[in-house]
């Protein structure tokens, strides 16, 4: 089943043994086809009754001989087995995995041969792919014993085995080639007449189908001569190949002779029709149309009309030299051509593919072989691994002394910079300290160099976002009376906390102001503004309205000084000072009022704790840089407001642009006076009213979700919606909507600065 596998078109020693002759010749394969190169015959000159010891040391002789003339060099050989002696079978295996093959071949072989696997030599070849997904098989075996026979006569000659082919399967390969078997839809068979057996090989449809070898042949006829007149074999060989011939149905032209020949002859036909019927009979079979004869038999005369009509088909010789180049060396293949399709067909092994190639060689020889090609392998493998191994070990000695020069050289260099450390390269420097001096002076450098990094990375670019709150304009009746940086937050979650932490803890204070601390803790969500609910929950946007200053240290710093200014502040109306809320126009207290002997004069320092109420600085949380633009103006209408928003949303400036929705109030004309007038835009300056706006951009950091739009402080600017005044209230009648606040609960209006001034009493 395995083989020796070697490269193609290699030049072996082609060997045919027969029964009464010994071939050897030489193919080669040209761009036209096939050349022979030399061919020789010698006859055997031997009876079938020769013992077999002297048989071998006759054909080794005569192979000897042949070997001399030819001058063949080759080692390895090619030599055919008799298909007597072979077990060829067909069979169709089911659809398996390809490599499960091997397997099925083995069992199918085992089950009929009555020997063991290491007593045979096996081989297969996948013919075809049946329709039901599996394989036709051809499986072949024979026993190692008539193989060795063989191997002892090459071994004679100096030679060593390559293939082992079988000499019916040979002479098919050959006929195949040479287009002997016709149309592909034919069913044509081969008959190879021999000395000693009759070989019938049968393809169908193109395809390989069926081989049989008969135990009869020329010497039978030769024998049955010479028993009826008395000769001895030699004597009726010479006589038969002179004047035999096959009856011709005439008993008085055939006489003695050709009864005799006939005799033989009808015994050979009865086994043909039978095989032919066998055939017919298996799965893939079919009646044979054309019968093609090889082999020395096939030059016994009138053999061709006699199987003509014994078998009742086409019969003629085949012509295995058409198309063949013949070199002069091999013009002897000429005196018996129907003798050499064997002969060719091994050496076609030679010469690349063939339609069969089955290979018999015994396992021992296999496995012998591939534990010579292991040696081979290691043995080349230790030789490379010697030969590298010769060229580093000079190359690393020229490297360790390229390495001992650049060592010698950094030893001295390091000696005169400092000689303890050739000996004891672990021991402290001389110039350790002044190398950490020099980290230290660097490191404060990369600190100072962080810091100023970190505020060039803090800084806004607020020129930038003016340039863009003026593009957006784009000449529509839009005016600005303040913008200025703010902190944008979201208080969250609950009103009424914030409320009270609004003001001082005394109840007497919480009650000066019912209306502020009712209006913070009772306000609608957006949400349920529809149905009239309530709630306490709400996350409100706050407007510091001052860079980094959150309302909480707003409230905190006016009550305690030191951080937002000296002293204590007030209401310009002069009312009873407000603890708890931020107004957006401040007037300081003169200066020795308790607020400021609280915060400097008694302290003699800022950030001092006043009087009760008051908040040291260091209790605050640090300020926050600025992330949003307040901006307050006036638009010739509600329109005009709502495009301007829209445009601001659309610049890439801006992360998120939002309206204060009560902030958008009609104010008449005629209440700005005349320096607010003058600057105004022409639509707006002739418009009877106008309306206010108060827009909140936010310039970093994540979008800020908020349920309403408000301020903490500061939010001041002419305008402003009812009684904003800067506190948590001021801007309560909205919800953000897409950066559109809508008006959830009626608010009052109020017109300029008046709003902005007033608090509530």
């Amino acid at each position: 089943m395995a083989s020796l596998k070697g490269p193609r078109l290699q030049r072996r020693l082609v060997l045919d043994i027969g029964s009464s002759a010994v071939r050897v010749c030489e193919l080669t394969k040209t761009k036209t086809g096939f050349q022979l190169t030399k061919y020789l015959q010698r006859e055997l000159d031997l009876p079938p009754s020769t013992p077999e010891p002297d048989r071998a040391a006759r054909v080794s002789e005569v192979l000897n001989d042949l070997l001399k003339e030819a001058k063949i060099r080759a080692r390895k050989t090619v030599f055919g087995v008799p298909g007597q002696s072979v077990f060829t079978r067909t069979r169709a295996l089911p659809p398996v995995p390809e490599h499960k093959v091997p397997q099925i071949v083995r069992y199918e072989i085992q089950q009929q041969i009555p020997f063991s696997l290491d007593q045979i030599a096996l081989g297969y070849q996948v013919l075809a792919r049946t329709e039901a997904g599996g394989y036709d098989v051809l499986m072949a075996a024979i026993k190692v014993d008539v193989v060795d026979k063989r191997l002892d006569i090459i071994k004679t000659a100096k030679r060593s085995v390559g293939i082992v082919d079988v000499c019916p399967i040979a002479a098919y390969n050959w006929l195949k080639t040479t287009g002997e078997f016709g149309a592909h839809g034919e069913c044509v068979a081969l008959i190879d007449l021999g000395a000693s057996t009759t070989d019938i090989v049968i393809e169908r449809e193109g395809q390989f189908r069926f081989t049989r070898s008969l135990n009869l042949g020329g010497n039978d006829i030769t024998n049955a001569i010479g028993n009826t007149f008395s000769m001895s074999f030699e004597e009726a060989e010479r006589l038969k190949r002179q004047r035999g011939f096959a009856p011709t149905g005439d008993t008085q032209r055939d006489g003695k002779g050709g009864e005799v020949i006939g005799q033989l002859l009808n015994r050979l036909v009865t086994e043909i029709n039978r095989s032919f019927a066998y055939f017919r009979s298996q799965p893939g079979g079919g009646p044979v149309s054309r019968v093609v004869i090889t082999g020395g038999g096939a030059c016994l005369r009138n053999i061709v009309p006699y199987l003509q009509r014994q078998l009742n088909m086409e019969v003629r010789i085949a012509q295995p030299l058409a198309g063949l180049a013949i070199a002069p060396a091999a013009q002897a293949v000429n005196e018996h051509p129907e003798q050499a399709a064997v002969a060719l067909g091994l050496a076609l092994r030679n010469c690349g593919d063939v339609p069969i190639s089955i290979n018999l060689i015994p396992p021992r020889i296999i496995e012998g072989a591939r534990r010579k090609q292991q040696y081979f392998y290691w043995a080349a493998s230790l030789l490379t691994v010697l030969a590298i191994f010769a060229t580093i070990i000079p190359d690393m000695q020229n490297k360790i002394v390229e390495v001992e020069r650049h060592t010698n050289m950094a030893r001295d260099v390091i000696g005169k910079y400092d000689p303890r450390l050739v000996d004891n390269p672990a021991s402290a420097c001389q110039y350790d300290d002044d190398l950490n001096i020099a980290k230290n002076y660097i490191k404060g450098i990369q600190d100072n160099i962080a810091s100023i990094d970190t505020f060039y990375n803090r800084r806004r670019p607020w020129l930038q976002y003016l340039n863009a709150l003026n593009d957006a304009r784009q000449r529509d009746p839009v005016w600005f009376t303040r913008v200025f940086s703010t902190t944008l937050s979201v208080d969250d979650p609950t009103m009424a906390g914030r409320a009270s932490g609004a003001f001082d803890d005394d109840d007497e204070d919480r009650a000066r102001r019912p209306g502020l601390a009712s209006a913070i803790q009772r306000r609608p969500m957006a949400g349920l503004a529809a149905t009239g609910e309530e709630t306490d929950v709400a996350r409100i946007l706050d407007s510091s309205g001052f860079p980094g200053i959150t309302a909480d240290q707003a409230r905190g710093g006016f009550r305690g000084g030191g951080r937002l200014g000296s002293g204590r502040y007030s209401r310009d109306d002069d009312e009873e000072e407000d603890s708890g809320v931020s107004a957006s126009v401040f007037v300081p207290q003169s200066a020795g009022t308790t607020g400021t002997a609280g915060a400097f004069g008694q302290m003699g320092r800022p950030g001092a704790i006043g009087p009760a109420g008051t908040v040291a600085p260091e209790d605050l949380d640090p300020m926050p840089l600025p992330n949003g633009l307040e901006i307050h103006g006036y638009a010739a209408d509600e329109g005009v407001v709502l495009n301007y928003v829209e445009r601001l949303k659309a610049r890439d400036e801006f992360i998120e642009v939002y309206l204060d929705g009560r902030s958008v109030n009609p104010v008449p004309n005629t209440d700005l006076g005349q320096s607010f007038t003058v600057g105004l835009p022409a639509a707006v300056a002739g418009s009877p009213t106008v309306v206010t706006f108060v827009i909140l951009v936010q310039v970093d950091g994540e979008p800020l979700k908020a349920t309403e739009v408000g301020s903490t402080g500061f939010m001041s600017g002419a305008g402003s919606a009812g009684d904003f005044g800067g506190r948590r209230t001021g801007l309560r009648g909205g919800t953000s909507d897409g950066g559109r606040a809508r008006r959830t609960t009626p608010a009052p209006r109020s017109t300029g600065g008046q709003g902005a001034r007033r608090g509530d009493r």
